[in-house]
């Protein structure tokens, strides 16, 4: 049985298709706030996601804020999870994977473009810690979201590991790893469906 094939009074669905950015952090979490404003009884959220990743501090507030959702919660990797996309996918309560999806982690990075032209070694030393703050918040997602999950699971110094060289984990590894309960293949809805893009996200201000 798919995992869409679950009974459910009201379920919403979610392709997302976008960087993670505080763009789209602040859409997804007032789209969700607007349909309980609205009196919108949902009792499951479905997300699509692919995504090569994005800033990392907006991956953590999504993770969190997930994590407190009181509905019922499914992600799909549709393709490829990357980077900071992991630890949102990582917050859902049940996990697929389309055949062939993958799964990269790597360290925490940031744009150079956040730092201002002259910088000072205060400055910059602030900048690190924020990164190695943020780097052991995501090592620890994976590690507490993959544990006895799949059949060969990540250990804390296994994943370091992984961490540090930068790694890609194929579909049957994701699985064995505990990132999926399985490889699975969606069927799309035709009906309560929202469009999270990089396209639809660069229509909007800010």
């Amino acid at each position: 049985m798919s995992a869409l094939d679950l009974p459910s009074a009201n379920v919403q669905h979610i392709w997302c298709s976008a960087a993670i950015s505080k763009k789209m952090e602040d859409v997804f979490v007032g789209f969700v706030f607007s349909q309980a404003q609205q009196g919108k009884r949902i009792d499951r959220y479905v997300v699509y996601l692919s995504t090569l990743g994005g800033s990392p501090f907006s991956a953590v507030n999504l993770y969190n804020f997930i994590k407190s959702l009181p509905q019922e919660t499914i992600a799909y990797n549709m393709g490829t999870v990357a980077s900071a996309g992991v630890p949102v996918f990582l917050a859902f309560k049940q996990r697929y994977g389309v055949p062939g999806c993958s799964f990269a982690i790597h360290q925490t990075t940031t744009s150079k473009t956040v730092l201002p032209e002259q910088i000072s070694a205060s400055e910059l030393k602030t900048q690190a810690g924020n990164l190695e703050i943020t780097d052991k918040r995501t090592q620890a997602i994976i590690e507490t979201e993959t544990m006895g999950r799949g059949t060969n699971p990540l250990t804390r110094r296994l994943l370091k590991t992984f961490w540090l060289k930068g790694t890609t984990f194929t579909d049957s590894e994701a699985q064995t790893r505990g990132f999926i309960e399985r490889v699975e293949q969606p069927t799309m809805p035709t009906e309560n469906i929202v469009y999270i893009t990089d396209q639809s996200l660069a229509t909007l201000p800010g």
